[in-house]
């Protein structure tokens, strides 16, 4: 049988295809116009492929000549990289000059900046901005009087803490400091101010030690009582040669200049007269914001951004509105209204931390597929999901590329590696970009021939053909081959009747059917989220496929373009006790009552994936007794659930590498209580164990007795007898509550993102790893409002999937088994070969020879073939 593919426009989400056989498709119309049409990369020549910042580096160094330089850059459709200075020195030195030759000379490439959007430099024309347009952290008030003298000065403060030496990438930057009078209301006047940089911090005295008129600014006297000093919020330094960079405030709530402007208002003045005729930028084709975030972070150990300027540490965050994200949105959307159509505007998406300005950029950079420490491609929906959605909301014409990079850490602050990566996992990378109309950049370069600086992956080129761009013009949208299998979801979901009604389970949220949608809102109209659950959905082996398609209601207090963030995933296991999910936890001080935990003593039970003693992975909750202010006790956290017969609670227990050198050991214990006791419960003690060795020890404890019994179970890690906290950093891992079949049958929780906004929007979830027989899916969804479900089905089967084009075909299997395509049912009457690859890339899969009609990829594998057939315009 053959399947015939029907394109679908952006909004269609997934479709049907034709002849008899249900095809899940994805969204992928193509919409190019205005000035990227003018490029190469614009066009439907694909894979759509740049240099990114390689091609900075190189103009930059000062042995490379504009010629030889040019001749490895040409090869492919553009490039991108940094000519300004507000991250890197002296990258405007010969870098400008070079990008300006090169797009007069290649006027159909893409000459993207890469650029800041979190922060610059002090260094780089900082004197634009007001000293109130910059991010601080809350402060202290001055204590003594601070002459107007250079050089040095030691200051008495009221709180010295809040106050950092030894901080940044590489831990071996000081903070840059802020003094400014206060006015009558003891606000911060930052009319009137003074940066310094911090050289040392006496906690003893309460004073810093700072060096003065730092960075354009004057040297000026501030009185004891009457001023106050702030360390900027900073990120960076990006090199070992920068500096910590300060955070633009983009908050709406952003002081203003004696002229009334923002911070936004004079960043967008700068970005838009570098843009102009006749000024540095004007050849460049538009720009990409580097870590352009959506929070302003950076709150901890009793300091966090203060947006508003008060003197009080905010986030950016009023009455429980993002102040900051609204913010970065208006931020674009004035430089949109500046720069016009024409300029390509991009922005960081890969992480749901950055920007969401949707319909007002043209799209995205993922920097790392799915993610940069994601080299075994677990996130493969979300990383689709996250593109998809960029290219069904992007401002047109829509541009979103994928910089394919992993890193690895080292274990020295700053310093990452790049890990050993397989050639199939660079595939995989490669084909999703192609199935989201993504254009495709790489940090992670192939071995270089022929005397080159760099080298092109076969499959941008066509292997050793060195033909860019050479699969042409899709025929049609990526297929996901799941569609085809029944919806063990079955007729009960097409409509949202009673029979799936009834397995929806949740506290705080409402359900009804609405004009053929399922409407989900929460109860509580000033609730943070939505979270529900789909229970008891039919399983035939570890593939599990969900496709859904959604909309959601506007956030209140929020633009139309903030869109929501969605998690879809498989519910946790009751009987799995450590998960994301967080418990109940508290604390108690010796001879005291239980309480919440109190971030100022020390006390936390926090969640860690994969954390290895003895070379084992494991996930746990990381928990520390109560240790600051001579506080000592316990923490706890607990969870309640109904014990089964012949259960039994099953755990690991172990300590930090340094625990067995400083620590006494911490006294490990686990308590009981029934649900019905009376309140407070009647706890009783099931186990106790005292560990200080850096290993796991596994412990098991019978809970026959309490079978048919909802309980709950109280985890305790205790600083022991001698009170001594030294190092008392615990881990309870893997705790399980187990029948006879032990822990087969329990499905890890995961879960992936997506994005809801006013329009239906088509996503696919794939778990991979699915145990026993059936498994429940858990929705999370931002914000209380409405969201309307109109499509859902499931599927058990792999995420296979495949795009056909002009001159070719991309294939991709994202799961971890084998996988089996018949390509004469996926593209009737055609045949294909292998790409042939250059000299020191993967000629054991791409040999060029002719592909039979079933081919079987590899697990977590793709495959670009040629088409062979005489329309195909194979040379």
């Amino acid at each position: 049988m053959g399947y015939r593919l029907t394109a679908t426009p952006p909004s269609a989400g997934f479709r049907v295809a034709c002849l008899a056989v249900t095809l899940t498709v994805l969204p992928g119309g193509i919409a190019r116009a205005g000035k990227l049409d003018s490029l190469r990369i614009g066009r439907d020549e694909y894979p759509r492929v740049f240099f990114f910042r390689q091609s900075e580096s190189w103009a930059a160094n000062q042995r490379a000549t504009y010629e030889s330089w040019e001749g490895c850059f040409e090869r492919l459709m553009g490039i991108e990289g940094k000519v300004l200075e507000e991250e890197v020195p002296r990258r405007s030195v010969r870098n400008i000059d070079f990008f300006t030759r090169f797009k007069k000379r290649h006027p159909d490439q893409l000459v993207l900046l890469h650029y800041n959007g979190n922060a610059r430099d002090p260094r780089f024309e900082s004197g634009r901005f007001f000293a109130g347009h910059w991010v601080y952290y809350n402060g202290a008030r001055i204590l003594s009087d601070v002459p107007a003298d250079g050089g040095e000065t030691e200051i008495r403060l009221s709180d010295a803490s809040l106050f950092r030496i030894g901080v940044g990438r590489y831990r071996d930057a000081n903070e840059d400091v802020g003094l400014c009078m206060l006015d009558g209301q003891g606000r911060p006047n930052w009319n009137i101010s003074e940066q310094v940089q911090l050289l040392s911090v006496d906690p003893h005295r309460k004073s810093i030690r700072v060096r003065r008129a730092c960075y354009g600014t004057s040297v000026r006297a501030f009185p004891a009582g009457r001023a106050y000093a702030a360390a900027h919020v900073t990120e960076g330094p990006w090199g070992r040669k920068s500096n910590l960079l300060w955070f633009y405030n983009y908050s709406t709530r952003c002081p203003a200049d004696p002229n009334g402007h923002t911070c936004a208002d004079v960043h967008v003045n700068h970005l838009a007269e570098l843009f102009a005729p006749g000024r540095p930028l004007r050849m460049f084709d538009g720009l990409e914001f580097d870590v352009l975030h959506n929070r302003c972070g950076g709150a901890g150990r009793g300091r966090g951004p203060d947006c508003d300027g008060d003197g009080v540490m905010d986030g950016g965050v009023f009455h429980g509105i993002n102040s900051y994200g609204i913010g970065v949105i208006e931020f674009c959307r004035k430089l949109r209204q500046r720069l016009g159509e024409d300029i390509i505007i991009l922005a960081d998406g890969h992480s749901v931390s950055n920007q969401r300005a949707f319909g007002l950029l043209n799209g995205i950079e993922s920097e790392g597929w799915p993610a940069l420490r994601d080299e075994q491609i677990l996130d493969w929906s979300g990383g689709l999901n996250r593109h998809f959605f960029w290219d069904f909301t992007a401002r047109r014409p829509a541009f979103s590329y994928i910089n394919h990079k992993f890193i690895t850490p080292t274990g020295r602050p700053g310093v990452v590696a790049r890990p050993d990566v397989p050639f199939n996992i660079h595939r995989l990378v490669f084909a999703a970009g192609v199935f989201t109309n993504s254009a495709i950049c790489y940090s992670y370069a192939p071995p270089a021939d022929g005397g080159q600086l760099l080298g092109i992956w076969d499959e941008f080129c066509m292997g050793d053909a060195g033909r860019p761009g050479w699969l042409g013009k899709p025929l049609g949208p990526a297929v996901r081959i799941a569609g085809m299998q029944p919806d063990v979801l079955e007729a009960g979901a097409k409509d949202f009747g009673p029979a799936l009604m009834k397995r929806l389970d949740s506290d705080n949220v409402r359900f009804a059917r609405e004009n053929g949608a399922l409407k989900v809102w929460a109860r509580d109209a000033a609730a943070t989220e939505i979270k529900f659950i789909l229970r008891d959905i039919l399983c035939r082996g570890p593939d599990l496929f969900v496709a859904l398609t959604a909309r959601a209601a506007q956030l209140p207090g929020y633009p139309a373009e903030y869109a929501r963030l969605m998690h879809v995933g498989i519910a946790p296991d009751r009987r799995q006790l450590v998960r994301a999910e967080m418990p109940e936890s508290g604390m108690c001080i010796r001879r005291g009552d239980e309480t919440a935990i109190d971030p100022e003593s020390g006390a936390v039970v926090r969640f860690q994936q994969n954390v290895a003693i003895d070379g084992r992975p494991r996930d746990t909750y990381f928990v520390h007794p109560p240790y600051k202010s001579q506080r000592t006790g316990y923490t706890y956290w607990q969870r309640e659930l109904p014990i089964d017969r012949d259960a039994k609670l099953d755990f690991h227990l172990g300590m930090a590498p340094k625990s067995p050198a400083r620590s006494d050991g911490v006294t490990f214990i686990v308590l009981i209580a029934q649900k019905d006791d009376a309140e407070p419960p009647t706890w009783s003690e099931i186990f106790r164990h005292t560990q200080k060795e850096h290993r796991w020890t596994h412990h098991t404890v019978d809970l026959r007795r309490w079978a048919g019994k909802t309980v709950r179970l109280k985890f305790i890690s205790d600083c022991g007898p001698k009170d001594n906290t030294t190092t008392d950093q615990s881990y309870w891992a893997d705790v399980f509550v187990l029948g006879p079949e032990g822990s087969d049958g329990i499905t890890e929780p995961v879960r992936y993102i997506t994005w809801c906004s006013r329009k239906d929007f088509s996503s696919g979830f794939y778990f991979s790893q699915v145990k026993g027989q059936k498994a429940s899916l858990e929705f999370t969804v931002e914000g209380g409002a409405p969201v309307w479900i109109s499509g859902l089905s499931a599927h058990a089967h792999a995420d296979a999937m495949f795009r056909e084009f002009e001159h070719g075909l991309v294939l991709a299997n994202p799961s971890p088994r084998s996988y089996s395509f018949d390509l004469n049912a996926l593209s009737p009457g055609r045949k294909f070969r292998r790409i042939r690859a250059t000299a020191r890339q993967d000629a054991r899969t791409n040999d060029g020879s002719p592909v039979p009609e079933r081919i079987v990829l590899g697990p977590k594998d793709a495959l670009f073939l040629v088409r062979q057939d005489k329309t195909a315009g194979e040379d």
